[in-house]
């Protein structure tokens, strides 16, 4: 387990810096908001891949040596981004990869961590020291570019970072072949045809779309609103720093702290009452034009929908057969993640043309969607295949 909070850190302390560093790479570039959102697109292909691929890559090679492969591959795509700061494209294409990277890690430690005794309280965590990362990321990428200091310097921590990651991952996993999986999953007709199952699962497919809008709104969020809060609401880099920090701190503690109360009124209640909870204080910071009522709500936003991720996950752990779950867990994350991308990229392309103050109102519609999906999602206590 230390292993995989370790790599889940590595990837928040990556994905908390992007909108705190989107500023300064706008301005390195000379881009506008549209085009500095290829960099999105970029992520989102490389999350297409794993979606595709991980599965795939797991049976051939084995848990263990899947993780190790995309550890090394995450690597590459950091040492891409910290070499240089004079070609975008070369920079979209180590999004890529390090996309490519984490969302195979991201299937591959949900997976494992579904087979757990408490998966819900267990995956909280894990995705709790996601938060975390993200959370202190965007400090300490402010605090080295308010200086002086090239943005691309930054990404030289995601390189040393790496190295741990890898040790660890080699000691946890490097013998682990595949998930244990439940006596009377072992042969139920999806060995050579679990891609297809997967592919066919109603479960895996709402999941997957429920995660998509819900990592979408939290990267909506955490990606643009520095850029909000300078050019909306007038604040310091610093500042607005700070309430990116501040929601990613949300998320974090929430879903560490908020489980038993989720697991108290029931995962599929909680998150609907999380969710209009959201709305509302989404609302509050949109229409009230005070930056610290921006700053306290957005926080408060992310302690709302910080479970939403765990919840998911831990539903599709109980209507998904085991046999099934490093390539459901692959693709609903992929999908999922693939969020992070496109929605952020949306608001990009409308930004140009309309403001940044679209922000707000696009993630109040993909938290109103979200509830929908929840909704759609089949009912636990039978498996849907």
């Amino acid at each position: 387990m230390a292993s995989a909070f370790f790599t889940l850190f590595l990837a928040g302390w990556n994905g908390g810096s992007t909108g705190a560093l989107l500023p300064y790479i706008e301005a390195n570039y000379k881009i506008n908001y549209a085009r500095v959102s290829v960099l999105f697109v970029s992520t989102f292909l490389g999350y297409i891949v794993a979606a595709a691929g991980a599965g795939t890559l797991s049976r051939r090679v084995g848990y263990g040596h899947a993780m190790l492969i995309s550890i090394i591959v995450e690597l590459a795509g950091n040492i891409i981004n910290s070499s240089q700061q004079v070609n975008f494209g070369l920079m979209c294409f180590g999004f890529f990869v390090v996309g490519t990277a984490f969302a195979t890690q991201l299937g591959l430690c949900n997976a494992y961590f579904a087979t757990l005794n408490k998966p819900l309280m267990w995956t909280g965590i894990l995705h709790g020291i996601y938060g975390l990362g993200s959370f202190a990321s965007p400090q300490v990428a402010t605090a080295m570019v308010s200086r002086g200091v090239p943005y691309h310097f930054f990404y030289t921590t995601n390189v040393a970072l790496n190295i741990p990651v890898f040790a660890l991952a080699w000691f946890a996993f490097r013998n682990l072949q595949a998930l244990p999986q439940q006596p009377n999953e072992r042969a139920d007709g999806f060995s050579g045809g679990v891609l297809r199952a997967t592919l066919t699962s109603r479960a895996v497919w709402t999941l997957a779309i429920f995660l998509m809008l819900y990592v979408g709104a939290e990267e909506s969020l955490g990606g643009w609103i520095v850029s909000y809060v300078m050019e909306v609401r007038k604040g310091s880099p610093e500042g607005a720093s700070w309430v990116a920090s501040s929601f990613y701190l949300g998320v974090a503690l929430g879903r560490i702290f908020l489980p038993p109360l989720s697991m108290f009124m029931g995962e599929r209640r909680a998150v609907l009452i999380y969710i209009v909870f959201a709305i509302g204080l989404e609302c509050v910071a949109w229409f009230v034009p005070v930056l610290a009522s921006t700053a306290v709500c957005t926080a408060l936003v992310g302690v709302a929908i910080s479970t939403f991720y765990t919840a998911a996950i831990t539903t599709g752990g109980k209507l998904v057969p085991r046999s099934m779950h490093a390539d459901a867990f692959a693709l609903m994350s992929s999908i999922g993640q693939s969020g992070s991308a496109f929605w952020p990229l949306i608001i990009g392309i409308m930004s140009t043309k309309k403001g940044i103050w679209v922000v707000e109102p696009t993630v109040v519609a993909l938290l109103g969607a979200q509830g929908i999906c929840w909704l759609l999602v089949p009912k636990v206590g039978r498996r849907v295949e």
